[in-house]
């Protein structure tokens, strides 16, 4: 859980220190591009990794990445340049790429069926609620220097200790005995690469607002480095509870309610963004965008599992995320050439129509099968 919960915070963690950042190395608003650096870095290496963990097993793969991260995190305080900071911050996302694959088949591995949601469902509220403390933080670091916030990556040394630890060694899941779930299941219903679609543009829901709103909320409504730091641990708060009844949800209503109920949330709180800079509007907008998260990011990683047999799980995990770090890439271009209040209602345009899309296609797949 500590090992997943280095994962979303990957980007996240140097949030409050953005507009500093972004003085500092003159990058003006393509500042937001440091946050979403190591997506690309994700992206691009996520299917070697993939391929290596049903090669190897996720334990190896998952040792080196932690010990990439840490590394490569905190040497982003000592770069001299910007063209510099964003190599590194690519090489963050490649061990990103590997942490991450390789948590979601350890837990392919060592768990099954209902239990395997609700492992899931606490790998979320990991990623979720490493993003609480992280950030808040962070934002405290911010406050002293745009340097301080990259030694949190430190934890990656953490983690790697604790899994050398405490975690069993995990070969390739091919070779063990149990093998990869229900054939119709994995073939029948709505297709992998839909899944993997979904993936990606919940993930660019909740990552324009992670982007986008320490630069609003610092330049166009005057609030401070920590300030900031403290709503996003708010926001993400919100997620680890949503995270945490998510298995209930989808017990009750079926993955296609839940994700509805998410893109519906990202919706609302894209638009209370988008009417009113109030204080009473900007607490009600991060309940809404924490539902949104913590109901859909961990649903995903179930899915992509549950569609893959036992010599795929790997390198699908590495696609989910693909998929999901794709998302975070594109939100930073959404955010340099949307700004402000077009930015918040284009967003909430998007996110309406995916909502009320997922119904139609569950039931198109289900007629199919």
């Amino acid at each position: 859980m500590l090992m997943s919960s280095l994962t979303v915070m990957v980007g996240n963690a140097i949030t409050p220190a953005l507009p500093e950042l972004g003085e500092v190395f003159g990058l003006g608003s393509f500042a937001s591009w440091l946050v979403t650096a190591p997506a690309l870095g994700v992206v691009a290496t996520s299917i070697l990794f993939g391929k290596l963990i049903d090669r190897t097993g996720p334990y190896k793969i998952g040792v080196l990445g932690l010990l990439l991260y840490g590394i490569t995190g905190v040497l982003g305080a000592f770069m001299p340049n910007a063209a510099l900071l964003f190599l590194d911050r690519f090489i963050l996302g490649a061990a990103t790429a590997a942490v991450m694959s390789a948590g979601v088949t350890l837990i392919a591995g060592f768990f099954k069926g209902e239990m395997q949601l609700k492992i899931l469902s606490l790998q979320g509220m990991s990623m979720e609620f490493g993003g609480v403390i992280f950030l808040g933080v962070s934002g405290f670091l911010a406050d002293y220097s745009w340097t301080a916030p990259f030694f949190i990556y430190g934890m990656g040394f953490l983690a790697l200790i604790m899994v050398l630890a405490f975690v069993p060694a995990l070969g390739p899941i091919s070779k063990m005995t149990e093998s990869g779930g229900d054939e119709s299941a994995v073939k029948g219903g709505v297709p992998l690469p839909l899944i993997l679609l979904i993936a990606f543009l919940g993930m660019l829901m909740f990552f324009t607002a992670m982007v986008s709103l320490p630069i609003y909320m610092q330049n166009s409504l005057g609030y401070s480095p920590s300030f900031t730091g403290y709503y996003l641990a708010v926001l993400d708060l919100i997620a680890v509870l949503a995270a945490g009844f998510m298995p209930k949800i989808v017990a009750r209503f079926g993955a296609k309610g839940c994700l509805t109920a998410a893109f519906g949330c990202y919706c609302i709180a894209y638009l209370l963004y988008f009417a009113s800079p109030a204080k009473i509007v900007l607490g009600l907008a991060v309940v809404f965008m924490g539902l949104g998260f913590g109901l859909s990011t961990p649903l995903f990683n179930s899915l992509v599992v549950s569609k893959s047999t036992a010599e795929r799980k790997g390198l699908n995990a590495s696609l989910c995320t693909m998929a999901m770090f794709s998302g975070q890439f594109l939100s930073a271009m959404l955010v340099s050439f949307i700004a402000g209040r077009s930015l918040f209602a284009t967003a909430a345009i998007m996110a309406a129509v995916i909502g009320v899309c997922i119904l139609p296609v569950q039931r198109h797949f289900d007629k199919r099968r």
